[in-house]
Protein backbone atom coordinates (compact mmCIF):
# COMPACT_ATOMS: atom_id res chain seq x y z
CA UNK A 1 0.00 0.00 0.00
CA UNK A 2 1.43 3.36 -1.08
CA UNK A 3 1.61 5.99 1.69
CA UNK A 4 -0.26 9.28 1.28
CA UNK A 5 2.25 11.27 3.34
CA UNK A 6 5.90 10.40 3.90
CA UNK A 7 8.01 11.98 6.62
CA UNK A 8 11.75 11.60 5.98
CA UNK A 9 13.58 12.03 9.28
CA UNK A 10 17.33 12.56 9.58
CA UNK A 11 18.38 10.17 12.36
CA UNK A 12 20.80 12.79 13.70
CA UNK A 13 17.98 15.11 14.76
CA UNK A 14 15.81 12.61 16.63
CA UNK A 15 15.81 13.36 20.37
CA UNK A 16 16.94 10.46 22.58
CA UNK A 17 14.01 8.54 24.04
CA UNK A 18 11.67 9.31 21.12
CA UNK A 19 9.22 6.49 20.46
CA UNK A 20 8.01 7.60 17.08
CA UNK A 21 5.35 5.60 15.28
CA UNK A 22 6.53 4.41 11.86
CA UNK A 23 3.06 4.34 10.35
CA UNK A 24 -0.40 5.61 11.24
CA UNK A 25 -3.62 6.86 9.68
CA UNK A 26 -4.91 10.40 9.90
CA UNK A 27 -8.43 10.97 8.58
CA UNK A 28 -8.01 7.99 6.26
CA UNK A 29 -4.56 9.06 4.96
CA UNK A 30 -1.69 6.60 5.43
CA UNK A 31 1.34 8.32 6.96
CA UNK A 32 4.78 6.68 6.97
CA UNK A 33 7.94 7.81 8.73
CA UNK A 34 11.22 6.82 7.13
CA UNK A 35 14.43 7.43 8.98
CA UNK A 36 17.38 8.38 6.75
CA UNK A 37 21.09 8.76 7.56
CA UNK A 38 21.07 12.47 6.66
CA UNK A 39 18.43 14.82 5.27
CA UNK A 40 20.94 15.63 2.53
CA UNK A 41 20.28 12.14 1.14
CA UNK A 42 16.85 13.19 -0.07
CA UNK A 43 16.63 13.38 -3.85
CA UNK A 44 14.15 15.44 -5.85
CA UNK A 45 13.24 12.41 -7.95
CA UNK A 46 12.19 10.43 -4.87
CA UNK A 47 10.37 13.39 -3.38
CA UNK A 48 8.29 13.68 -6.55
CA UNK A 49 7.50 9.94 -6.42
CA UNK A 50 5.41 10.65 -3.33
CA UNK A 51 3.32 13.14 -5.29
CA UNK A 52 3.07 11.50 -8.70
CA UNK A 53 1.08 8.56 -7.39
CA UNK A 54 -1.59 10.83 -5.94
CA UNK A 55 -0.08 11.19 -2.45
CA UNK A 56 -0.85 14.25 -0.38
CA UNK A 57 2.74 15.39 0.20
CA UNK A 58 5.87 14.92 2.24
CA UNK A 59 7.99 16.44 4.98
CA UNK A 60 11.77 16.32 5.41
CA UNK A 61 12.97 16.69 9.01
CA UNK A 62 16.43 18.26 9.16
CA UNK A 63 18.91 19.43 11.73
CA UNK A 64 18.66 23.17 12.50
CA UNK A 65 20.56 25.55 10.21
CA UNK A 66 24.26 25.47 10.98
CA UNK A 67 24.00 22.30 13.09
CA UNK A 68 24.15 19.52 10.48
CA UNK A 69 26.18 16.58 11.73
CA UNK A 70 27.29 15.70 8.20
CA UNK A 71 28.52 19.02 6.76
CA UNK A 72 25.66 20.67 4.85
CA UNK A 73 23.01 17.97 4.48
CA UNK A 74 20.27 20.13 5.97
CA UNK A 75 21.12 22.94 3.54
CA UNK A 76 20.98 20.57 0.55
CA UNK A 77 17.66 19.12 1.76
CA UNK A 78 16.14 22.58 2.17
CA UNK A 79 17.22 23.60 -1.37
CA UNK A 80 15.69 20.40 -2.80
CA UNK A 81 12.39 20.90 -0.99
CA UNK A 82 12.29 24.56 -2.07
CA UNK A 83 12.84 23.41 -5.67
CA UNK A 84 9.89 21.01 -5.38
CA UNK A 85 7.78 23.80 -3.86
CA UNK A 86 8.68 26.16 -6.71
CA UNK A 87 7.86 23.54 -9.36
CA UNK A 88 4.54 22.71 -7.69
CA UNK A 89 3.63 26.39 -7.70
CA UNK A 90 4.58 26.71 -11.37
CA UNK A 91 2.14 23.96 -12.35
CA UNK A 92 -0.67 25.36 -10.21
CA UNK A 93 -0.45 23.02 -7.21
CA UNK A 94 0.03 23.89 -3.56
CA UNK A 95 3.72 24.32 -2.63
CA UNK A 96 2.72 23.43 0.95
CA UNK A 97 2.63 19.77 -0.09
CA UNK A 98 6.42 19.83 0.38
CA UNK A 99 7.53 20.76 3.89
CA UNK A 100 10.78 21.10 5.83
CA UNK A 101 10.83 20.81 9.60
CA UNK A 102 13.92 21.58 11.65
CA UNK A 103 14.52 19.54 14.78
CA UNK A 104 17.33 19.20 17.25
CA UNK A 105 18.28 16.14 19.27
CA UNK A 106 18.13 18.49 22.29
CA UNK A 107 14.37 18.92 21.78
CA UNK A 108 12.08 16.97 24.09
CA UNK A 109 10.61 13.83 22.45
CA UNK A 110 7.00 14.96 22.96
CA UNK A 111 7.64 18.31 21.27
CA UNK A 112 9.39 16.53 18.37
CA UNK A 113 6.43 14.20 17.83
CA UNK A 114 3.90 17.05 18.14
CA UNK A 115 5.79 19.08 15.51
CA UNK A 116 5.73 16.17 13.08
CA UNK A 117 2.02 15.56 13.67
CA UNK A 118 1.23 19.27 13.13
CA UNK A 119 3.02 19.27 9.75
CA UNK A 120 1.33 16.02 8.72
CA UNK A 121 -2.09 17.48 9.64
CA UNK A 122 -1.41 20.53 7.42
CA UNK A 123 -0.39 18.29 4.51
CA UNK A 124 -3.40 15.99 4.99
CA UNK A 125 -5.64 19.05 4.99
CA UNK A 126 -4.70 19.59 1.33
CA UNK A 127 -6.10 16.20 0.36
CA UNK A 128 -4.77 13.95 -2.40
CA UNK A 129 -3.13 15.33 -5.52
CA UNK A 130 -5.88 16.42 -7.92
CA UNK A 131 -4.67 14.30 -10.82
CA UNK A 132 -4.67 10.97 -8.99
CA UNK A 133 -2.47 8.26 -10.42
CA UNK A 134 0.16 9.34 -12.92
CA UNK A 135 -1.04 8.48 -16.47
CA UNK A 136 2.43 7.17 -17.31
CA UNK A 137 2.22 4.67 -14.48
CA UNK A 138 -1.17 3.49 -15.70
CA UNK A 139 0.21 3.00 -19.25
CA UNK A 140 3.00 0.78 -17.88
CA UNK A 141 0.62 -1.50 -15.96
Amino acid sequence: MRPDVIVYVCHNCVPPGTRMMRQWRLNGALVQVRQIPCSGKTDIQYLFHVLEGGGYGFCVVTCPSGECHLAQGNYRARIRVQTVQRLLGEIGLEPERAQVLESSPRECPESFEQSIHAVVERICGLGPMPFGVNPLQEAIR
